[in-house]
């Protein structure tokens, strides 16, 4: 008895055809069609606040921190010279330097790294249309004194707690995205991730502060009142280091994006008239020695 079995492998190849082409249709589409970069940020992009440490670590020394030039290189913040360059320009500037006038190639940086800087650059220059307030500075002031209690360690324009940074200044060159961050992920903002210290004597009183200095022989802190306290550590029965940070961690879920977006506005309101409060003092005439 013979049986016919040709009809099986030409079925199955057909099958095996019509898959391959299923597949081959199905990825063309998901790398044409499918925004993958959609899903995920974009692996070329630099925080901002990122971008500021490297204009602090390679640009500040001679430039200045805000740009405005020193003794060993022009201002690059007011001057119109290089505010009129593109950012095509300052890349190649950045990427090959200007040896004949001191400027060295910082050629080691990446193409999104100088992006950043340039970025950063024309914040110092207020060209950054970020530097726009994205709230409501009134109700930030609310919540900065009231929901966020930022202001029981914080001082702004003048009011608030002791035991934070002030941060009456804070905003002054820094834009929101930056500002969100450090409140949102208090580690990348240099003192705000001090912890609590409890001191207690040897006759059982407690006092809770932060600390200002130390060495092997003395502490010295602060309690929330804004007063100062030094103590021998031969004379005290314990001091005790909290593990938690006094900034809260999880601003990002107790305040919705419009509270961080009014919340970043007060502060960038603060730091503006602080500024005018500044230029003010500086521009009044002083009274002659007689």
């Amino acid at each position: 008895m013979t049986t016919n079995h040709s009809p099986r492998p030409r079925t199955l190849e057909r099958f095996i055809n019509v898959s391959l082409a299923v597949v081959v249709c199905a990825l063309a589409f998901a790398v044409k069609g499918t925004p993958v970069a959609q899903g995920n940020p974009p692996q070329n992009e630099r925080p901002i606040a990122e971008a500021r440490q490297t204009f602090e670590n390679r640009c500040a020394g001679c430039h200045g921190l805000d740009g405005r030039g020193g003794e060993r290189a022009p201002d690059i913040a007011t001057s119109p010279k290089t505010q009129n360059r593109t950012d095509a320009a300052l890349t190649q500037i950045i990427t090959n330097g200007i040896p004949a006038n001191g400027m060295p190639s910082f050629n080691s940086l990446d193409a999104p790294t100088i992006k950043a800087v340039i970025k950063y650059l024309r914040v110092l220059q207020g060209k950054s249309e970020s530097a726009a307030m994205p709230g409501n500075p009134a109700t930030g002031k609310e919540l900065f004194y009231g929901k966020a209690r930022c202001a029981q360690c914080h001082l702004a324009g003048g009011s608030g707690g002791f035991l934070g940074p002030d941060l009456s200044n804070y905003a002054r060159r820094r834009p929101p995205e930056e500002i969100r961050e450090a409140i949102t992920k208090p580690a990348t903002m240099p003192g705000l991730g001090r912890s609590e210290v409890t001191v207690t004597s040897r006759n059982g009183q407690s006092m809770t502060g932060v600390v200002r200095n130390e060495d092997n022989f003395s502490l010295q802190f602060q309690t929330p009142d804004g007063a100062f306290h030094s103590v021998v550590r031969a004379d005290v029965a314990s001091i005790a280091y909290s593990k938690a940070p006094l900034m809260p961690t999880d601003y990002g879920l107790t305040l919705s994006a419009t509270e961080l977006n009014d919340l970043i506005s007060f502060l960038m309101s603060s730091a503006q008239q602080s500024k005018v409060s500044d230029d003010k003092l500086n521009n009044e005439p002083q009274d002659e020695a007689e």
